[in-house]
């Protein structure tokens, strides 16, 4: 495509070039005519080809050449056009180039499209066609330029302009490329020892000649090569910058080039300085002076000397500087030093450039390599920091020390008035583009007026960072800290190693730049740190500070470091309000003195110190009393400076550590102060309120908000301050004092001396003798005002706090081996006697007392650390500890020795007067708290010293004797109240039980369990008397963790059982505690441990608050649980008969004595300590508590269920030897019995009985009519008895008791009949008692004092619930026979009966909580597992009899009138449940009329419908599996198979709801089509005639009020009247079955009515059960067979379908009984003879409607439903064998009898129907009716 474009184009141009000129040039047209024949003989595809092809030709340009001469502008610019497309494509000749620039040269006055054209081109033939541009080719290619520069069209001119500096910089590129050619013999490009002097190659020369041109040109001088007249000067510059810029190295590489800027350019610069010009001059000028002293210095020393010392004289007129004698003077315009400026700034901002520089001039002379006094760099630094401070107006004057961000006051020379505050820096003091960029302009722009003093000041900034680059990475921070001393220099931390791998010189150079500039650079940062610049100038202040201090102390330029050091340590604090405010207390009287110097003490005559460093002020230690001044945010970050700067030459600060130590003191002082205090700034806003009276109403207005605004900031920022600052700044000192360590003895003695002796200023301790020497030479140092607040403020000192984190972080340097070296003896002795001093002194500040104590602590918990590593190591293979402590720490007096300590100030101190002693609370607490860390830290070291940590421990609960005074120091009032240091130590004995049991020995076990039952009954405090409690847990976690070994016969101690009298004797512990205890592996000793344990317990149960026995009764129990399995017999024994069993009948015998005072309002004796106790918790929570008496009530019931649940779970242990241990039998039946008594509400007197003695046979004595509530109720007595026993119980204790017995049942004791039956009877007996209600009991009888139901669903829920428990739990199934069935069951109905339980929800719908469990346990008979105890058809009709009385339970209790009502089934109901229905009668008439009632559920009766309901479905399913005969003869002979039908017949025809109905219905169905046959097969060999009548009787009193027949039509009566109850049962006098329903249950009756008679024979009589059922069968079918036949005007368009089909029913059913014929066989004719006359007298009425109706309606059709009907009627005559005799002839004829005796006898009994049906002619019935009749004619003549 590219080839294709470039012949296309060419060819193009030549066509259209032919064209135009093929009238007035006819020579342009034949030669392009040429040069198209030549590109059409190009076979070449390429573009590259083509193009080379046609530079083979000078004829190729000859057309444009001779068109751009024809002068006429069309052809000229088509021709330009082609030219620059061939040049492109370097298709143009080399020969024709000289040709191509003259054509050029020729047409450029043709216009500006032509001259741009011609432009573009230029570039190209220089870089494309270098091998034939050069010499005076490239001459004419610069003269184009030139030319068309000169042009007054902008964009020719600027183009032109551009493409000359483009093709100025091409002609040294060419150098380049040839020099690398020619490089084979020489170095490489940067060495500069070695020159290229050869100016014979070809772009060499054109480039000198270039260069040479352009520095004449500058000049105003005539050029040599070029050869062109004037050019404007700043172009040429511009030149000569690029060239410098691009090709500095080529230039300097070739001598005769350097020359040429040697004796041209530089005399040019240097005279253009001396004489004012203008701007754009200026900048062009500056800008290659820069690239001179960037690029040239090294080749042009003597011209770069002389252009810095013009650069420094234009910045500084004044300066001393000796610069030439054309340099400028004064009277220069303002941009000249601002120019000056940005280039020294850009020459110090180059930190290599100024080492360079430095080395090459000012270096000579501390090198001693120059006799001459050369300081270039030096004048140019002072210059450059005398214009930083020239302008004095910038500090703060109203600050002190570093002024805030918001201190700024307005920048000078505003000229607008405004009183703004502003900050100086890169946004208010520069320019938005540097001065020597504006290229462009001709006018300087508008500047800031402190913009020159900008620029000087980020210079110093420049100098400072290039200084830190190039030396502190030659001494890292690693360096720093961690080279040995031997090889660090004497005052510098420089790294010896890295400075030996460079040149000695080099180093020496830099050292002395540093040496030279540093006074310069602290007087500049003396002057800014007092002006208010903007945040990121700070930050630039603060790094390069912190960096000059860590540079002169690299090179051990100790003057200089201090100088910059002690300016960051005044900085960092108001000194001058301090100052005042200290002037005015020594004035007021009110300084405080503490044996230090007065404040007015005169400075030292003979110091060596700078001057800006002597006028500190004098050294002040009184405390300073709380003002408003604080920190800003910048002295913060000053200081966080020096404390990096302290960090970084820790090692060689020496005495300077104690101003820098001063500094942070009372920083952190002031810090700490300013969150309490108001902020200054807006003390200063608020003072200068005034200022503004003098102005108008607006002025005011508006300078009120706007110092508004301003106040409202600086409180904003003050506020900010506070947290985050103290916290950084602590951070970092910590951090710092962590690395002193690293850093030499020396360091390290002069760090912790300084804090000594400010430690000691406060505290008015005794100076140290030791710290004498010391202590002078750090008070010689610049001194900083030092004022203490500590005191004042009631805080931690700053001095304790360190030597504390010092002496803790570097512990190894004092314990270990490290301790045997000089450096540690010392300055351990000197803190450790500093810390103790203060600590012991009696009058020293609270605080700092406090503050040493903390500190000894500290450094006991970390001395303990290294005596946990000692016994880890041994002596000869530790590294880290001297193997002295190592022998100390196996022998136990390293652990006596650190601990010894902490002895002493639990101890306290001696008072003033003899014999007095002093404890300090805060000093016993932190003791406490020590040891407390000890245990956490090294609690696996002590081993000898257990016995000192329980001393401690115990201290705290022994009797203060009467000389001891105690001094309470804290703040607030926690220390005064009661178990203070209770609380403290308690966290003590936790620990110990939680991580260091395995530690102690037995004896010490012993008293940790002694501790813990001390600390649980103390009074002090609940919460430790509770967790005490909780510990104990722990202890048993350990206990079980022991190994054992086991004990010989011999050796095995005697039972507890045995010595034990029936009451437990308690006193047989105190032997345990005096006992001799063995190893802690032995048996015995453990068997110990453990039962003191359990009896601590024990006894703590018994507490009199309610939360400790609570406790502890739980955690015994959970003992037990838990670690029973580690119990031997021995230990079981203990328990149960020293521990679980008199613990029990405490708690309950506690509980009813306490309930029966309650009753009897007598608690005063008992609720005194509890009333106390709550007011006491009512005044402090101003809550209101609950009544004294409930809640002591109800605590003891509480405990009372929680140690019977816990006894209970002991026996179901399976871990638990209970078998083994002494008397179980008699231990069995006592917890039954208190369980009993708990549950049924035993009083007092009772319980104490329930420990039987040990040699009488248990036994549970169980009334043997236990179910007849009356009975058991019927004496006053025993009504009393039940009354009080019913206030003595709970919900929550029959709650708990039930859960007791559901834990025991899970005994073993269980699996024995003794133990099984004892349970039984017990749980029978709670059950009747429970429910047992007097006649004389009121409504309240299950109410509580409150009106709370006691006896609840849910409580008889979970006792029945306990039967299939029991049942399923006992061992031998045997024992469970059909009595204990029967009882179980009469149980359960007693129980559903008592309604004295609320009933929140009707149960119509569903079954309330204890009818489902009564249900439950009716089920429960017929389970496998008792089936397996109980006969399966025993069991099975016992259970379905509860079942059917259940089904008709409702019916029974409402008194429904029906013919049902009278059945047995209902008789027995009503004389089982309705004398326990009287008391719900007589609650029903109480709560009536109370509303309130309602709330509890009261006044909602019972229904019992939905259990009804559910029975039946249960009763329906028993029935329904009945499947062998045995079952079925046991149902049938008991009279359950028949109470099922009358259940289920009662639930269809008077429905408790819709759906049982269905559900009745579909159970009755089933029963009848599979039972009634079944049940004479089951009954064939019994007498059960009897049975079946009944059962008969039974199905036949359901069927007629199933199917709704009127009570004429059987002779039934029925009373419909109802009773208010009646909720459940339809009103009205239909049951609501409909006729599918109807249809279905006389097809199920009928078809096992046939099925029961089926097999006899045809001459059978009729069976004795079905005599009184069968003619109700035949009248209900009847009855049927004539509900549709009625008249056809009588007859509606719907509803009569269902009629239809109960008639068509009925007559199929007679057809099938009248009939000889039976399925299967032939019909017994009794059944045939009662069905026959029914069926003809419905047959007969049948037709004849038919027959009237037809004549009726005439034509019209009658309802098809008749038709099918009568169709049916017909069909089955035609079809129907009679029986003979079946029908009584009265016709006396010989055919007559014939007929009536046939099988066609009832044809013949309707003759007369069927003939009428002729009568009326019907298509359908006529077939019909011939039939019948050929049937009777056939049977009448043969």
């Amino acid at each position: 495509m590219a080839t294709t474009n470039l012949s296309a184009l060419l060819l193009g141009e030549l066509q259209a070039l032919s064209t135009e000129a093929r009238r007035k040039h006819p020579e342009i047209k034949e030669a392009a005519e040429r040069v198209i024949v030549t590109l059409r003989g190009i076979r070449a595809t390429a573009s590259a080809e083509i193009a080379a092809e046609l530079a083979k030709s000078d004829e190729v340009i000859s057309p444009f050449v001779l068109s751009c001469k024809s002068n006429n502008h069309r052809l000229a610019s088509m021709s330009v056009q082609c030219l620059q497309q061939l040049i492109s494509y370097r298709a143009v000749s080399p020969r024709s180039i000289q040709q191509t620039l003259s054509t050029l040269n020729s047409v450029i006055h043709l216009g500006m499209d032509i001259q741009v054209k011609i432009l573009q081109m230029v570039l190209p033939l220089v870089t494309m066609y270098d091998n034939c541009v050069y010499g005076e080719t490239l001459v004419d290619a610069l003269h184009l330029c030139l030319a068309l520069q000169k042009s007054r069209d902008p964009v020719v001119s600027n183009t032109a302009a551009a493409i000359l500096r483009q093709v100025v910089v091409a002609v040294f590129d060419r150098v380049v490329a040839e020099d690398r050619e020619h490089a084979d013999d020489t170095d490489s490009d940067d060495n500069r020892d070695t020159r290229e002097n050869d100016l014979t190659r070809t772009f060499a020369k054109d480039a000198f000649f270039v260069l040479q041109d352009l520095c004449l040109l500058v000049a105003g001088s005539d050029s040599i090569f070029i050869r062109t007249e004037s050019v404007d000067q700043g172009l040429v510059l511009e030149l000569i910058e690029s060239v410098l810029v691009n090709h500095a190295a080529v230039v300097a590489r070739h001598t005769a080039m350097v020359q040429i800027l040697r004796e041209r350019l530089a005399p040019f610069i240097v005279h253009f300085f001396a004489e004012k010009t203008s701007f754009t001059l200026a900048v062009r000028c500056i800008r290659v002076v820069w690239l001179f002293i960037r690029d040239l210095h090294a080749d042009l020393p003597p011209e770069c000397e002389t252009l810095l010392s013009i650069l420094t004289r234009l910045v500084d007129p004044s300066s001393n500087a000796q610069p030439s004698k054309t340099a400028p003077t004064s009277g220069f315009p303002l941009f000249y030093r601002v120019l000056a400026m940005e280039v020294l700034r850009n020459t110090l901002g180059d930190a290599k450039l100024l080492h360079r520089l430095y080395k090459q001039f000012d270096g000579r002379n501390a090198a001693g390599n120059d006799s001459e006094d050369c300081h270039v760099v030096a004048d140019v630094l002072k210059a450059v920091g005398k214009a930083a401070v020239e302008r004095p107006e910038l500090r703060t004057s109203s600050s002190d020390g570093i002024p805030d961000a918001s201190s700024a006051g307005p920048v000078a020379g505003d000229g607008n008035g405004s009183t703004d505050s502003k900050q100086v820096g890169a946004h208010s003091c520069s320019l938005r583009i540097e001065m020597h960029k504006l290229l462009d302009k001709h006018e300087p722009p508008l500047m800031p007026e402190p913009y020159l003093a900008y620029l000087a000041f980020t210079a110093i900034l420049s100098i400072a960072n290039g200084l830190a680059g190039q030396v502190l990475p030659l001494c890292s921070e690693n360096v720093v800290c961690h080279a040995p001393a031997t090889v660090r220099s004497p005052g510098s931390v420089l790294d010896p190693e890295l400075a030996a791998s460079l040149k000695d010189e080099q180093v020496l150079s830099i050292k002395g730049l540093v040496q030279e500039s540093w006074s310069v650079l602290l007087s500049v940062y003396t002057f800014y740190l007092a002006v208010c610049v903007d945040d990121v100038l700070f930050k630039q202040i603060m790094d390069t500070m912190q960096k000059l201090v860590q540079v002169s102390g690299a090179f051990g330029l100790n003057e200089a470091r201090d100088g910059f050091l002690i300016l960051l340590c005044r900085s960092c604090l108001p000194q001058a309000a301090i100052a005042d405010h200290e002037r005015q207390l020594q004035q007021g009287h009110a300084r405080r003195s503490i044996g230090r110097p007065p404040s007015d003490e005169p400075a030292a005559e003979n110091s060596d110190e700078p001057a800006a460093i002597q006028t500190a002020l004098p050294l002040v230690t009184t405390s300073l009393a709380g003002t408003a001044f604080t920190l800003n945010k910048r002295q913060v970050e000053c200081l966080r400076a020096v404390v990096a700067c302290a960090q970084y030459l820790g090692s060689v600060l020496g005495p300077m550590w104690y101003p820098v130590l001063v500094t942070l003191q009372q920083a952190d002082d002031l810090l700490f102060q300013s969150r309490n205090m108001p902020s200054a700034a807006t003390l200063s806003g608020t003072a200068a309120a005034g200022s503004t009276a003098s102005l108008s109403n607006g002025q005011q207005s508006k300078a009120a908000s706007r110092r508004a605004s301003v106040l409202a900031a600086k409180k904003d920022e003050a506020g900010q301050i506070v947290s985050s600052e103290l916290a950084l700044v602590r951070s970092d000192y910590m951090r710092m004092l962590g690395f002193v360590r690293t850093c030499g003895r020396d360091a390290i003695v002069w760090t912790m001396g300084a804090l000594c002796v400010l430690g000691a200023d406060l505290s008015t301790v005794p100076e140290d003798a030791e710290l004498q020497a010391e202590e002078k030479s750090m008070r010689t140092m610049p001194r900083i005002i030092h004022r203490r607040l500590s005191a004042v403020l009631n805080r931690p000192t700053f001095a304790i706090e360190l030597l504390r984190e010092f002496a803790v972080g570097n512990a190894d340097l004092f314990v270990g081996a490290a301790a045997d070296a000089s450096k540690g003896k010392g300055v351990w002795r000197m803190i450790m006697r500093h810390l103790l001093a203060t600590a012991t002194h009696l009058h020293a500040p609270a605080a700092m007392r406090t503050q040493a104590c903390c500190a000894i602590s500290d450094i006991v918990l970390k001395a303990m650390d290294f005596v946990s590593l000692a016994e880890l190591q041994p002596a000869d293979e530790s590294e880290q500890l001297a193997p002295s402590f190592i022998d100390k720490v196996a022998s136990g007096e390293a652990q006596v020795s650190i601990l010894t300590p902490l002895l002493q100030m639990m101890r306290g101190t001696a008072g003033e007067e003899p014999d007095q002693s002093i404890r300090f609370v805060d000093v016993s607490k932190l003791t406490l708290d020590t040891v407390y860390q000890l245990l956490q830290a090294s609690g696996r070291s002590i081993r000898r010293a257990w016995g000192v940590v329980f001393d401690i421990i115990l201290s705290v609960l022994e009797e203060p004797s009467s000389s001891s005074m105690a001094v309470e120091t804290l703040a607030g009032t926690e220390s005064r109240k009661p178990g203070y240091l209770m609380r403290c130590v308690f966290p003590c004995l936790q620990l110990i039980c939680s991580d260091y049991l395995e530690d102690l020995p037995p004896h010490c076990l012993r008293r940790c369990v002694e501790c813990l039952a001390l600390f649980g009954r103390q009074n002090e405090d609940l919460n430790i008397a509770l967790t005490a409690v909780g510990q104990a847990w722990t202890l048993c976690d350990f206990f079980q963790r022991l190994e054992s070994s086991p004990l010989s016969d011999s050796d095995a101690p005697e039972l507890v059982s045995s010595t034990l009298a029936a009451a437990a004797d308690l006193a047989v512990a105190e032997v345990w505690w005096s006992e001799e205890l063995g190893e802690l592996s032995a048996r015995r000793t453990q068997q110990v441990l453990w039962i003191l344990l359990l009896h601590s317990l024990a006894q703590l149960g018994c507490d009199r608050r309610h939360e400790v026995r609570l406790g502890a009764i739980q955690t015994l129990f959970r003992t037990l649980d838990m670690h029973g399995n580690a119990f031997d017999a021995w230990l079981w024994d203990a328990v149960v008969w020293a521990v679980v069993l008199p613990l029990a009948r405490y708690v309950l015998t506690q509980r009813a004595h306490v309930f029966e005072l309650v009753r009897e309002h007598r608690l005063d004796e008992l609720l005194e300590d509890a009333q106390d106790e709550a007011a006491r918790i009512a005044n402090q929570s101003g809550v209101v508590v609950e009544d004294p008496a409930r809640l002591y009530g109800k605590q003891w019931d509480e405990t009372a269920a929680t140690a019977l649940q816990g006894a209970s779970r002991v026996w179901a242990l399976p871990q638990a030897a209970v078998e083994n241990i002494g008397c179980a039998d008699q231990a069995w039946q006592c917890i039954w019995q208190l369980i009993q008594a708990f549950y049924v509400g035993e009083p007092a007197a009772s319980i104490c009985q329930c420990v039987p003695a040990l040699e009488l046979k248990p036994d549970v004595q169980v009334s043997a009519d236990f179910v007849n509530t009356q009975a058991a109720t019927a004496t006053a007595e025993a009504a009393e008895a039940a009354i009080q026993r019913a206030r003595l119980r709970t919900r929550d204790s029959m709650t708990a008791a039930t859960g007791c017995v559901s834990a025991l049942v899970s005994s073993q004791k269980l699996a024995a009949e003794p133990g099984w039956r004892i349970a039984w009877k017990a749980w029978l007996a709670m059950g009747a008692l429970a429910t047992a209600v007097p006649e004389s009991a009121g409504s309240n009888f299950n109410e509580d004092g409150h009106g709370a139901a006691v006896v609840t669903q849910d409580a008889l829920c979970a006792y029945l619930c306990l039967s299939a428990t029991i049942v399923n739990a006992s061992g031998g199934p045997e024992w469970f026979t059909e009595t204990d069935a029967q009882a179980l069951l009469q149980l359960a109905q007693v129980v559903l009966m008592y309604v004295d339980i609320p009933l929140q929800a009707a149960d119509d719908c569903k079954m309330t909580a204890v009818q489902t469990q009564v249900l439950d346990i009716v089920l429960l008979i017929l389970d496998d597992h008792v089936h397996g105890c109980l006969d399966s058809a025993a069991a099975t009709a016992l259970a379905a009899a509860d079942l059917a009385k259940l089904a008709v339970l409702p019916y029974v209790l409402r008194e429904q009138h029906s013919a049902l009502n009278s059945s047995a089934i209902a008789q027995r109901t009503r004389t089982q449940f309705l004398p326990m229905a009287g008391r719900l009668n007589a609650l029903d008439s109480t709560f009536g009329g109370q509303p309130e009632r309602k709330r509890m559920g009261r006044a909602v009766r019972p229904t019992f419908c939905a259990l009804a309901a559910s029975a039946l479905d249960h009763l329906g399913r028993v029935l329904s599996s009945a499947s062998s005969e045995a079952l079925l003869a046991q149902a049938l002979l008991s009279g359950v198979w028949q109470d099922a039908i009358v259940a289920m017949g009662m639930h269809m025809v008077m429905p408790l709801a819709s759906e049982d109905q269905a559900r009745a219905s579909d159970w009755f169905v089933r029963a009848v089509s599979s039972g009634m046959k079944q049940l004479r097969q089951a009954a064939a060999n019994a007498d059960a005639s009897k049975a079946l009548t009944s059962a008969w009787t039974a199905v036949g009193s359901v069927l007629p009020l199933a199917m709704d027949i009127p009570q004429e039509t059987l002779e039934l009566h029925k009373d419909s009247s109802s009773t208010r109850y009646e909720r459940a049962i339809s009103e009205a006098s239909s049951c609501g079955l409909g006729t599918a329903a109807q249809i279905r249950i006389l097809d199920a009756i009928a078809a096992a009515s046939l099925e029961y008679v089926v097999d006899e024979s045809a001459d059978a009589e009729q069976p004795i059960e079905m005599a009184a059922f069968w003619p109700v069968l035949v009248r209900i079918l009847e009855w049927g067979a004539a509900a549709a036949p009625e008249p056809v005007v009588l007859l509606g368009t719907g509803g009569g379908v269902d009629v239809q089909d109960l008639t068509m029913a009925c007559f199929t059913w007679l057809f099938r009984m009248a009939s000889r014929v039976a399925d299967g066989g032939s019909a017994a004719g009794w059944v045939s003879k009662a069905a026959m006359p029914a069926l003809v007298r419905r047959s007969a009425m049948a037709l004849d409607a038919f027959v009237s109706d037809k004549r009726l309606v005439g034509k019209s059709p009658l309802p098809q439903s008749r038709i099918v009907l009568v169709r049916l009627v017909l069909q089955g005559l035609a079809q129907l064998q009679c029986h003979p005799a079946a029908l009584e002839c009265t016709v006396g004829s010989d055919l007559a009898m014939r007929a009536a005796s046939g099988t066609a006898a009832h044809i013949f009994a309707l003759y007369d129907s069927l003939v009428g049906l002729i009568a009326v002619p019907d298509p359908e019935m006529l077939p019909l009716v011939q039939q019948c009749l050929k049937r009777v004619s056939s049977e009448i003549f043969g």
